[in-house]
């Protein structure tokens, strides 16, 4: 059976450890805050379920077929949600603290990544900032706790804000470094930000490769006009981002431990007063693009910073999957003879396609990045670069996906007439810190 005209959502990411023994509560007790939490879903989303039988070959003595026996139950909800930033008005500004902002879709970024949550205040510069260098009061630096990794935003003057990763941090001088190369003039912010300008904070999500254990979720769904609701017990997914008609949308695809009728369950949670967000969603179209000439943006192992360019592009589309790899613990004495499920790895893969012009041609051969054989621009051999794709340009509703080591394979293509550059590959590894891929909220 699928539940496909979804009327209602609702998401609880189950308390307690190990996580495996908590796969099968749904009271709302049993949740972090103690509480489901509303999910404005797309029609994209699906709750599948089924309860199989199986059959018995053969016949009996009489030559009768025999009766087959019940099987596993079965569920694979997938539930597609538009994206939105930290979903706070005036973003993570000085003042704000990221952590306070809480999306709908929170849990689910959390589970699919790997249960890391960082969270960064804003905080204002005073006098001294360039494009790459941002200048803090005194003390503010260590006070807000600034870290190679994090990706902050400053509005322009057209009053649209740009995000730019974090590659060096001097707490001694109250100064935050953020990518690209003051020499050739690349990377950066568009223009010096002004005493008192607002440097926006973030709450983000790193992509932890470690298997193992992570906080299962469950999802309470009703089907649109009608008295089904289904109970899906125990969830573990991984989330995808795509563009749906100009929109960001995240898809977590999960499987289920067990899956109930309300009917079935004592005191099942009923549905209150739905809770909205508080902002729009994200639109993708017009999203820029960071791609550095050199991997983690220039930082090697040590955490040293070595300037190095960087495109500023305007992406035509965009995608990008975690891809966490969900594997059942197999239990005999389980229910539906698993205990749970583990996160194995996280693949991590992104595609894009920018426009082929003058925003990309410091991307071409020549010069300090060299890319493939003129304008066919094909990635060769090992070369990794970093990329991070900004979705969004107010600032508590911005989500930008960071590849800070990305290899891929490009090719020329056409959109509507005009030469585009299709980029489709995946994140390693980087050579500073262990995220192979950041979601970050602004």
């Amino acid at each position: 059976m699928t539940l496909k005209r979804i009327n209602r959502v609702k998401i609880g990411k189950l308390a307690g450890s190990p996580a495996w023994d908590q796969v099968e509560n749904y009271a709302a007790a049993s949740m972090v805050g103690a509480a489901y939490t509303n999910l404005e879903t797309t029609d994209a989303s699906a709750m599948e379920h089924e309860s199989a039988q199986i059959s018995i070959s053969g016949q009996r003595g009489d030559g009768e077929t025999p009766a087959g026996a019940a099987g596993n139950r079965n569920a694979s909800p997938s539930l597609a949600f538009y994206m939105r930033g930290l979903d706070l008005s005036g973003g993570a500004a000085n003042g704000i603290n990221a952590s306070t902002a809480v999306p709908q879709y929170d849990m689910l970024l959390e589970q699919a990544t790997g249960g890391t949550v960082r969270n960064i205040a804003g905080e204002d510069v005073i006098a001294g900032s360039t494009r790459w260098l941002l200048q803090f009061g005194a003390g503010r630096v260590a006070i807000v706790g600034f870290a190679i990794g994090d990706v902050l935003a400053w509005v322009n003057v057209a009053g649209k804000a740009e995000c730019v990763p974090v590659v060096a941090v001097n707490a001694g001088a109250d100064t935050v470094t953020v990518a690209g190369d003051h020499v050739t003039g690349t990377g950066g912010f568009s223009a010096p930000p002004v005493i008192a300008d607002d440097i926006y904070g973030m709450r983000t999500y790193p992509v932890d490769q470690t298997a193992g254990e992570r906080a299962h979720i469950a999802v309470h769904g009703q089907l649109a006009q009608s008295g089904v609701e289904r109970f899906f017990l125990g969830c573990l997914g991984s989330v995808a981002f795509s563009d749906a008609d100009g929109l960001l949308v995240g898809t977590w695809a999960a499987q289920a431990q067990d899956w109930k009728a309300s009917q079935e369950l004592a005191g099942p949670p009923a549905f209150g007063a739905f809770v909205s967000p508080n902002l729009g969603p994200v639109s993708t179209r017009g999203a820029r693009v960071l791609i550095c000439e050199a991997k983690s943006w220039g930082v090697d192992g040590a955490g040293t910073f070595t300037p190095s360019d960087i495109s500023v592009a305007t992406s035509i589309s965009g995608s990008m999957d975690l891809a966490a790899d969900i594997q059942p613990r197999t239990a005999a004495t389980g229910t539906n003879g698993r205990q749970g499920f583990v996160a194995v790895q996280n693949g991590c893969s992104a595609d894009l396609r920018l426009y082929h012009d003058g925003t990309t041609a410091n991307l071409l051969a020549g010069g300090s990045q060299t890319f493939g054989d003129g304008a066919l621009l094909q990635f060769m051999g090992t070369q990794e670069v970093g990329l991070l794709l900004q979705f969004g340009d107010t600032p508590g509703n911005i989500v930008c996906l960071e590849v800070a080591a990305y290899q891929a394979n490009t090719t020329l293509g056409e959109e509507g007439g005009l030469a585009t550059l299709d980029l489709s590959g995946r994140g390693f590894r980087p050579a500073y810190g262990s995220a192979t891929v950041r979601v970050h909220l602004l």
